[in-house]
């Protein structure tokens, strides 16, 4: 089963995006084996952040989120805490970049 779940259009984004208090966006597009290669790799981390919702949406299903957030390219991560984004890595993703601003933000919440 996949951890990062899959959402179809902007207000489906946004609204997951303002109901959980930590948010892992991934915007990706068809037929791009990197964009699928980190998938998996969110999948294998994600769960060892439970207070982190994944999700991921396809820019070809939503070309409007380009403009509003300014994503160009794919892959792109957003991270999102409390609605307001706090994190982003475009193209070349660095696992470890992300883990330790998961971790960070994670026990942030905690606090």
């Amino acid at each position: 089963m996949l951890t990062v779940q899959h959402v179809t259009d902007l207000n489906q984004m946004k609204d997951q995006i303002q109901q959980a208090p930590l948010t892992l966006l991934l915007i990706k597009t068809d037929h791009c084996g990197v964009c699928d290669s980190v998938m998996a790799k969110l999948d294998d981390k994600l769960p060892s952040f439970p207070q982190v919702k994944g999700i991921y949406i396809r820019m070809e299903e939503a070309p409007e989120l380009s403009g509003e957030y300014l994503v160009f390219t794919a892959p792109t991560l957003l991270l999102f805490m409390e609605g307001k984004e706090v994190f982003r890595q475009s193209r070349f993703i660095l696992m470890g970049d992300v883990e330790k601003q998961l971790q960070g933000w994670s026990e942030q919440l905690n606090e």
